[in-house]
């Protein structure tokens, strides 16, 4: 499926890339479809050509074991079919083998192009909730509209769209050399910051700070930055956070009445769902009394998910599924640091990969993601198999240059 030495993509490979656009997008309300369609041509062209790694492995015993108990406990259907025993691995596999064997594009542009897809379908959502509940911020719906099924769904679901864009945004902020990026990490930051405050979603207003901070770290080691320039970055936040401070502190257009008195910051301040209570209550009460999931353990007031992605998968598939995504995670921090090792940790490529998968992971940690929405939890496992592709075509070249350079010392 390539053309030529460079990996220039032919047509086959154009189409599973437009699949997996449209996916994210959720375009029509067909996301299962077209997941299905991309991992199934992909399978069929490159039949016979594919290559697994260890996180492949890992991912088919999760998806084996995830699927099989919730067969077992909640019968089967195409949909769970799709869901759990194919999408997981196959969309890692598809990632891996198409960076493997096509240099074309760049892991940040396939990461850019999929999470603005989710985040496009994140602000088509919330436009239709403000149509439905109004644009203030002291409704007490916690409540969005889905733009292509125009049904209600969870602000944890609707949240979970325009996460890993607007947390990639903070790293396209400080890294891109891109003419016109930066414009548009910034408004995409606004919004996905405004549809927070809709939404009284704390969870992300409190990633980007840390991922800003982990940005700001990451941009003060960065030796390929001037001093000079840096010093100018660090003054425009200084006198940026200032302006911020001294117009709260004014009420500045009624700034500080609309936030105080926001449906945000009642939550905030009102009555505290502590998730590591939850966590705990879970791991340390009725965890183990049903090692084979089936949702059957009771949680802190009967709350209805643990709100941790690795703990929700073993509440509802129980230990083994939880074991593999484990090890699936820690091997995936491993191959990102390895990738930015590879990248000497500078550059745009490296640093808003580390901010995309940072600042997901932190989502991850407190919401139920592949309860409240598995499409999403499909798109690090995409580019996460394009970073290993990207790794191991990188071991390849150092290898062969190696190999070349030994080869004619002792030629010579």
């Amino acid at each position: 499926m390539i053309a030529d030495g460079d990996g220039i993509t032919l047509s086959s490979d154009l189409m599973i890339f437009f699949l997996l656009l449209l996916y994210s997008a959720d375009f029509l309300d067909f996301s299962g479809v077209l997941v299905a369609l991309a991992i199934t041509g992909f399978l069929f062209l490159r039949v016979g050509n594919l290559e697994f790694d260890a996180g492949a492995g890992l991912l088919i015993l999760f998806s084996a074991f995830y699927f099989g108990s919730v067969a077992y406990h909640e019968g089967t259907s195409i949909d769970t079919v799709i869901k759990f025993a194919i999408a997981p691995w196959g969309c890692y596999v598809l990632g891996y083998n198409m960076r493997l064997r096509n240099r074309a594009f760049s892991v940040t542009d396939f990461a850019t192009a999929l999470t603005f897809g989710f985040f496009l379908h994140g602000m088509l959502n919330l436009y239709s909730s403000i149509q439905v509940f109004g644009s203030g911020f002291n409704n007490n719906y916690r409540q969005a509209i889905d733009f292509w099924q125009s049904r209600t769904i969870s602000v944890t679901t609707a949240s979970l769209y325009y996460t890993p864009f607007t947390v990639m945004s903070v790293g396209l902020l400080f890294f891109s050399t891109r003419r016109g990026t930066r414009p548009l990490a910034a408004i995409s930051l606004a919004m996905g910051l405004y549809a927070s405050m809709i939404y009284q979603n704390r969870t992300l207003i409190l990633d980007s700070a840390l991922i800003f901070c982990l940005d700001l770290l990451l941009f003060s080691l960065d030796a390929g930055v001037e001093a000079s320039k840096k010093h100018v970055v660090y003054g425009c936040l200084a006198i940026g956070a200032l302006l911020a401070v001294l117009a709260f502190l004014a009420n500045v257009a009624g700034i500080r009445d609309t936030i105080m008195n926001s449906s945000l910051m009642n939550r905030m301040t009102g009555s505290k769902q502590d998730r590591t209570t939850i966590w705990i209550s879970f791991i340390f009460g009725e965890a183990w009394k049903y090692p084979f999931g089936g949702t059957k353990a009771v949680l802190y007031e009967n709350k209805p998910f643990c709100h941790n992605m690795w703990l929700d998968t073993f509440r509802r598939a129980g230990f083994f599924p939880f074991l593999f995504l484990g090890l699936f995670t820690l091997r995936s921090a491993l191959n990102i640091l390895y990738f930015n090792t590879l990248g000497r940790l500078t550059g745009e490529d490296t640093c808003v990969i580390i901010s995309l998968f940072a600042g997901t992971m932190l989502s991850f940690m407190v919401e139920p993601v592949i309860e409240a929405n598995p499409y999403v939890f499909y798109l690090p496992l995409l580019v996460v198999g394009v970073i290993n592709g990207h790794n191991r075509d990188v071991e390849s070249l150092i290898d062969y240059y190696a190999y070349g350079n030994t080869a004619l010392a002792a030629t010579e």
